[in-house]
């Protein structure tokens, strides 16, 4: 749970809570305790911070979980990206987007790609935003195992944000990235409603499947979380 904190505390550093300048951000926090029969603990954080200027947009993001289980940890996930988008084009913008995981019980002591590509809006007004992305790149793997493995990809995502009304906003994100060794796929539902001021609470669903999974380990993971969300 230690390194589970430290990310916690970099992701809220940089989030935008504690940025200075044109960066915006949030900071999400989710976190169970039980005690007495059950003796279990969860914590769920994530951060994102945007740099949105008139050529150029720059996307930080980073989280972590841990579950344990009477002393056991049953789950530990850490992920961490940097996306730079050049936007000086009539139709879409460039991007190129560094991207590093780690997930232990999901079979892999490190994952971490490369990619480059192309991105595009296909709904824009004041109430609904819904964005595409497509690119290719490579990743490398190391499995528990230690096997390593290293493989072109391919990378696709879309984004759809609907503001349902002034408090209360709905999310849905899908993205897929892999090639001939395996591809990773992740969905995110979530709404967010707006608390008081630059507080919310977030209710969200993920979902993440692995076509080609390391042995030992199952193919699809899902995560249905309650936290709350620092906005700047």
């Amino acid at each position: 749970m230690k390194k589970a904190l430290v990310v916690a505390a970099v992701t809220l550093a940089f989030s935008g809570t504690a940025v200075a300048g044109d960066w915006k951000g949030n900071a999400e926090l989710g976190f169970v305790q039980t005690g007495g029969n059950t003796d279990t603990s969860s914590l769920n954080v994530k951060g994102k911070s945007v740099n949105d200027g008139d050529d150029w947009r720059t996307t930080l993001e980073a989280g972590a979980l841990q579950s344990k289980d009477t002393g056991t940890t049953t789950s530990e996930k850490y992920n961490l990206s940097l996306q730079a988008d050049w936007k000086d084009l009539d139709s879409g913008y460039l991007f190129g987007r560094l991207a590093y995981e780690q997930d232990k019980f999901g079979g892999y002591n490190s994952r971490t790609s490369q990619t480059v590509g192309y991105g595009f809006d296909i709904l824009q007004s004041d109430e609904k935003q819904w964005n595409a992305e497509v690119g290719v790149g490579t990743r490398q793997s190391e499995e528990v195992s230690g096997i390593k493995i290293s493989d072109t990809v391919l990378r696709a995502s879309t984004v759809f944000n609907w503001h349902i009304s002034e408090t209360a906003k709905f999310t849905q994100e899908l993205k897929v990235e892999g090639g001939q060794e395996g591809y990773i796929t992740k969905s995110l539902t979530a709404l967010t409603n707006q608390v008081a001021g630059n507080l919310s609470s977030k209710m969200s669903y993920d979902v993440q499947n692995n076509s080609k999974a390391p042995f030992g380990t199952k193919a699809t993971d899902t995560i249905l979380s309650a936290s709350l969300v620092f906005s700047n």
